[in-house]
């Protein structure tokens, strides 16, 4: 069966390399940005983001005890994107309606707000924000999911992500002041949001709910030298221009108390990451690690972290990116035999730079005794197909 799923990934990535001849630029031409409708000093613009997605290989379980191949055709990102000024150039807004793994094997189809906000953008180095946005944390999660290098990404930034909320907790409502100083070779962003709310089920171990926390503070600097500032975030340039950055984060919420039982816990993130890219070449590190300390007996203390480096060349002409990125993310570095080593290799073709593109990758899990998610199997090997329409 491995080697039909081999086969079947050698004729997918073959596909994308014979998508268009060898020529200067994309043989659909430039990208585009949606439809924009201007009266005065207000506008709106309008997107959508389609991301078919076949993925096959070890994708279910055989009972507890091994993995079983299958394959699975869904949306991965549905998007509708609603963004502009209001009034004057100095406030803008974005509404964006999301329709994540759409028909995916085991999930709820259901349309979602991901952003709801508002910015007023007082000056390069003052901009506030309030509403529903990502929190300034993880360089990999704060680029868009347009730009990203390699189709998923990864594990430990996943994980990370929940820290800090039951739902959409990296999306939440917040309120923050952060801009760009000395033309871009300074960056930083400081919010402020709820976190874990009354109510929440935040511990599986003797069903913890949360009775009251005080709120998640979150603050993140960047800093490049001259020269190398970029505009904007992006795991893949296309062979276009250069930026070296370094970024270091950190997200924390205190007193998190729990309901009827009297405990309470604290949580932590810090973080850093190192991205550059000189035309083609691209490169990125970033690493993440998170406490969680508790004063019930029963939870304690948890201590998971991960690190991960990718890179990509992106080929002009044959406008294709072979990718590559290694990660280990460690579930808990308090106890013994709990790491998951995450090896990722494929290519991504452009046919109209980010508008229109199709990756290809092959990714390869590899688990500690106390990480299995089997009991048969310490691997699983899935292989992804993933083509992106933003218009």
């Amino acid at each position: 069966m491995k080697r039909k799923l081999y086969a079947a990934m050698a004729v997918s990535v073959i596909g994308v390399l014979a998508g268009g001849p060898a020529h200067a630029g994309f043989l659909f031409g430039d990208e585009t940005k949606g439809v924009t409708i201007s009266k005065n000093e207000s506008d709106l613009n309008v997107r959508i983001r389609l991301q078919p997605r076949f993925d096959f290989g070890d994708l279910v379980k055989d009972g507890t005890s091994s993995y079983a191949s299958q394959s699975d055709l869904y949306l991965r990102r549905i998007r509708l994107e609603l963004g502009g000024h209001l009034l004057t150039k100095t406030i803008a807004y974005n509404l964006t309606l999301t329709g994540d793994k759409w028909d995916k094997a085991a999930n709820t189809n259901a349309i979602g707000i991901q952003y709801a906000f508002v910015k007023w953008l007082a000056d390069d180095a003052l901009v506030f924000t309030v509403g529903k946005e990502k929190l300034p944390f993880s360089r990999v999660s704060l680029t868009s999911s347009s730009k990203q290098l390699i189709v998923e990404r990864p594990v430990s930034t996943e994980a990370a992500k929940k820290l800090f909320g039951l739902t959409d907790a990296y999306y939440q409502p917040k309120f923050s002041v952060g801009g760009r100083l000395a033309e871009g070779l300074f960056a930083y962003e400081v919010a402020v949001a709820d976190g874990w709310q009354n109510g929440e089920a935040i511990q599986s171990t003797g069903a913890r709910k949360v009775l009251s926390a005080n709120p998640l503070v979150a603050a993140r600097v960047e800093l490049s030298p001259p020269g190398w500032a970029e505009k904007g975030k992006s795991d893949a340039y296309l062979g276009k221009g250069q930026h070296l950055t370094i970024g270091a984060n950190i997200a924390s919420q205190s007193g998190i108390e729990y309901q009827t039982v009297g405990f309470e816990e604290d949580r932590t993130l810090t973080g850093f990451d190192v991205s550059g890219h000189y035309k083609g070449i691209t490169a990125q590190f970033e690493y993440n690690s998170w406490d969680i300390e508790s004063t019930d007996p029963a939870i304690a203390t948890k201590k998971p972290k991960g690190w991960y480096a990718q890179a990509g060349y992106f080929i002009d002409g044959l406008n294709i990116e072979p990718v590559a990125r290694y990660e280990v993310y460690d579930h808990d570095s308090e106890a013994t035999d709990k790491e998951e080593k995450i090896r990722t290799v494929g290519v991504n073709w452009y046919g109209k730079g980010h508008s229109f593109k199709v990756g290809a990758n092959w990714v390869h899990h590899e688990f500690d005794t106390n990480v299995k998610e089997v009991t048969n199997d310490d691997s699983k090997d899935i292989y992804q197909v993933q083509a992106q329409m933003y218009f």
